[in-house]
């Protein structure tokens, strides 16, 4: 399961059909009376972005999605009963949202209400009309006050079928989308075979929101948490951690994104390498946060890694089958300016990692909010930050290969860079989503050329010697 751009999602053409919301369900979402359960954190600052965006008269926020494949043609109607079900399993699939003069109201539409219309769309032969197709549908269909927001649709094909979805943040997060798959998979062929899907319980999000609220609302500027993000901040320049590297980006100016997707290692060397990390005291998402902080300091002379890394927040068993938002973030730094090499980093990659752990059961856009004047955003992209998911270990993560899933991310504007790892069937995997100057598709290609050479020394060798700094280390953020 692998991070592309929309962009990059250029399935063949086929006979496309899509699942709508039947009129009765329609009606049902219309007259739904408000359902008390606050929204999270996160649902706030997206929905009131997405309303300043529009405002704006900008895109709204974007969209994420899924795609997998199946074999021959599908059986429609089976493929319907299960995103039927799929949507009746997960109250995040059920909420709306409604602006109103005070802020936003969530509604949640009740699972009985729920029945799906089978839509034909039509018949495409040339792949480019198709995804010209699905650029405006996935676009249209995702805003998050129109509910649903999101699109099920399949392209069908005797030789094999592309089923994807996509949906608005509110209701799903990375770990979600993985969730989507092995839903809608083992519910298809449930269907199909006529037997009872091998799905477990799953537990509620808004129940999840409601937690997050109570926890945050009993935060103070005056919490230990706060100060521990006061202070990173501060070593930051009173603003979010920027990309290591130089992208060319001119401040107060966005440019086009684009998504650069590729394998750092393949599957025997992802192995040799996490099992040189575990041999140094570490492990493989640390390894690579080493790498990361190795090849930027001997690009730029800093001698300290500032980033964001996302935390799950499914802290209860019924949740990590759940589909929603389930995702704080928190700082994480460390230094090498005492390191001579990779297990060197390695270690200090590690505890900052540790320590970084403790900060998942705090909301983080509620202790952003308690920083005041401290924090000053300084770039649309608030934070730089890098993320990891082993999706070999996810539910259905065994059917990948079979699958062969991607995310899709729909790329719009952007002013810094965000990394994403994944541990895959076929190796270590990663995509950033970066702007496009000038000179970043360049800075990029270097940068993951570099980390490359880390690795694959390391998985080899067991450690890598820091080269000298290439520029004075007394550049901003050393």
């Amino acid at each position: 399961m692998k991070p592309i751009a929309f962009e990059d999602f250029r399935p063949a053409p086929g006979r496309v059909i899509e699942w709508t919301v039947s009129p009765t369900t329609a009606a049902a979402a219309r007259t739904a009376p408000v359902d008390s359960t606050p929204l999270s954190y996160n649902q706030q600052l997206h929905l009131m972005s997405y309303l300043a965006l529009v405002n704006a008269g900008q895109p709204g926020n974007p969209w994420i999605g899924v795609a997998f494949e199946l074999p021959g043609a599908v059986d429609l109607d089976a493929l319907g009963r299960a995103f039927t079900t799929f949507v009746q399993r997960h109250d995040s699939l059920r909420s709306g949202f409604r602006p109103t003069a005070t802020g936003i109201e969530r509604y949640t539409v009740p699972a009985d209400a729920i029945a799906l219309d089978t839509t034909p769309v039509r018949d495409f032969d040339d792949a480019g009309e198709l995804f010209g197709y699905l650029t405006e549908r996935l676009a249209a269909g995702t805003n998050p006050f129109d509910w649903p927001p999101y699109v099920f649709g399949v392209i069908t094909r005797e030789s094999g079928s592309t089923v994807y979805v996509a949906m608005d943040h509110t209701t799903s997060d990375g770990y979600s989308l993985a969730l989507v798959v092995n839903d809608v998979h083992e519910l298809y062929l449930a269907e199909r075979d006529g037997r009872a899907p091998a799905l477990p319980e799953v537990g509620s999000f808004n129940a999840h929101a409601a937690l997050e609220i109570e926890k945050g609302e009993g935060l103070t500027a005056d919490d230990a948490v706060v100060g521990r993000w006061r202070e990173f901040i501060g070593r930051c320049g009173g603003t979010g951690p920027r990309f290591a590297l130089d992208l060319g980006v001119e401040d107060g100016r966005t440019y086009d994104q684009d998504v650069y997707n590729t394998m750092l290692l393949n599957a025997e060397d992802a192995e040799a390498f996490d099992q040189a990390c575990r041999a140094a005291g570490g492990g493989l998402f640390p390894g690579v946060l080493a790498a990361m902080a190795i090849v930027g300091r001997e690009m730029t002379g800093r001698e300290r890694f500032l980033s964001v890394t996302p935390l799950h927040t499914r802290f209860k068993p019924e949740w990590r089958s759940s589909m929603g938002w389930f995702i704080t973030c928190a700082p994480l730094e460390f230094s090498t300016s005492e390191a001579k090499g990779f297990t060197d980093v390695l270690a200090s990659a590690n505890s900052a990692l540790r320590r970084t752990l403790g900060n998942a059961k705090f909301p983080a856009s509620k202790i952003v909010s308690l920083l005041g004047d401290a924090f000053r955003p300084s770039r649309r992209d608030m934070f730089s930050m890098v993320s990891y998911i082993d999706y070999r270990k996810m539910p259905g993560g065994q059917h990948h290969a079979a699958l062969r899933p991607v995310t899709l991310g729909q790329t719009l504007q952007a002013d810094d860079a965000h990394v994403w790892t994944s541990r895959v069937a076929e190796g270590l995997h990663v995509a950033i989503r970066y702007p496009v100057t000038g000179s970043s598709p360049a800075v990029i290609d270097e940068y993951i050329a570099r980390i490359r050479e880390v690795l694959g020394r390391v998985a080899v060798a067991g450690d890598y010697p820091i080269m000298g700094a290439m520029v004075d280390a007394s550049a901003p953020g050393a």
